[in-house]
C-alpha cells in the first residue's frame, strides 16, 4: 500500500504535465488565430471575429481594407528583412489608431483588413488620415524607408452581411490603387 507521500510526487507531477498541455493548447489556439509576423489577427482569425459580428448591425460600423503602397519595391531594393520590419512597424501603427474593440488583421502579405464598430465613414476617414501623418512621420530604422497605404472604406449598409461591406471595401480599395 503507498502512503500519501507517495502519491504526491505523481499527483504534482501529473498536474505539471496538464499545465504545460494546457499552456501548448492555448499557444496553439493563439497560433492559429494569429499573423505570427505582426501579431494581428490572420485571416483564419479575421473570420472568426467577423462571423461573431455577422448579424444585423447594431451600429454604424465601417469596414477598411487597406494595401502599402510600393511593398514589393520595399523588398526588391532593400531585403525581406526590412520588408517585415516595415510589416511590423505597420501593425504596430494600426494597433494605436485603432480601438481595441475593432478587428485588426493582416490577410497576407501587405494586405490589411479592419472592422470598426460604432463608427461612422467620416470618423474612419479621420483616423486613416491620422494614421498616413503618424506614418510620414515615423520612418522605418535608418529613415531611408517612409510607408504609405492606399485604403477602401465602406460603412455597412441596414441588412448587409459584414461580407458584402468587406467587398465593397475591396473594391473601394481596388479603385484607389488603380488611382
Amino acid at each position: 500500500m503507498r502512503s500519501n507521500s507517495q502519491r504526491r510526487p505523481r499527483r504534482l507531477a501529473a498536474a505539471q504535465r496538464i499545465a504545460a498541455l494546457e499552456q501548448a493548447l492555448e499557444q496553439a489556439r493563439r497560433l492559429l488565430h494569429q499573423d505570427d509576423l505582426t501579431p494581428l489577427l490572420n485571416r483564419r482569425g479575421f473570420r472568426r471575429v467577423c462571423d461573431r459580428w455577422g448579424g444585423p448591425a447594431a451600429g454604424p460600423t465601417c469596414c477598411v481594407m487597406i494595401d502599402l503602397d510600393g511593398f514589393k519595391a520595399i523588398n526588391d531594393r532593400h531585403g525581406h528583412s526590412l520588408g517585415d520590419a516595415a510589416l511590423v512597424h505597420f501593425a504596430a501603427m494600426l494597433r494605436q489608431h485603432v480601438r481595441p474593440a475593432d478587428a485588426i488583421a493582416r490577410l497576407g502579405g501587405d494586405e490589411f483588413a479592419l472592422v470598426l464598430v460604432d463608427c461612422s465613414g467620416d470618423n474612419v476617414c479621420h483616423v486613416l488620415k491620422r494614421l498616413q501623418e503618424a506614418l510620414a512621420g515615423s520612418p522605418l530604422p535608418g529613415g531611408s524607408v517612409t510607408l504609405r497605404f492606399s485604403a477602401g472604406v465602406a460603412e455597412r449598409q441596414t441588412n448587409e452581411s459584414l461580407a458584402q461591406a468587406l467587398e465593397r471595401a475591396d473594391a473601394a480599395l481596388l479603385d484607389a490603387k488603380r488611382r
